[in-house]
């Protein structure tokens, strides 16, 4: 099976277990019963989500690199959003985290902090939308762009 289909094959496939899932989340609301919603819960935690996860970790394995561009614009939002994302995480106790993703976070807070020397290669980052259930992961080229970025970004706070 070549690349292109099985792409078009997990994107059926994702867009299913995301139908399932969201009748699972609308039940839950719509359910009285503790008991019910409960199993509902875990079967969204250990049916669902893993599917999920290991459909997605393929898709983008798969999915060709040359097809994503980022323009500059769509890189400072990005950048952005990953400093609006490690600000709400440090408000919020990190226990709440796992310790790999704080670790994770204070990497990259610490290398957008660093003025000396621009950021080079990829950026890799998986910010969760809805904790345990949604993530958004994106990798972009990163070289001098970031530097460019961060700089831009620290003009406007401070202004």
């Amino acid at each position: 099976m070549n690349d292109h289909k099985r792409l078009s094959d997990l994107k059926d496939i994702l867009d299913l277990l995301y139908a399932k899932l969201g009748e699972f989340e609308k039940e839950i609301i719509l359910t009285a019963s503790a008991s019910s919603k409960f199993e509902l819960k875990q079967k969204i935690k250990r049916e669902i989500l893993p599917k999920i996860r290991r459909y997605e970790k393929e898709y983008w394995e798969l999915y060709p690199l040359e097809s994503i561009i980022i323009s500059e614009e769509e890189a400072e939002t990005g950048l952005a959003q990953i400093e609006n994302a490690i600000t709400s995480m440090e408000l919020v106790q990190s226990a709440e985290y796992p310790p790999k993703m704080v670790l994770l976070f204070q990497d990259i807070k610490s290398m957008l902090e660093d003025m000396n020397k621009p950021a080079s290669a990829k950026l890799k980052l998986a910010l969760p939308l809805i904790p345990a259930i949604a993530s958004y992961e994106f990798e972009m080229s990163t070289e001098g762009l970031m530097y460019k970025a961060w700089n831009s970004i620290k003009e406007i706070v401070k202004r």
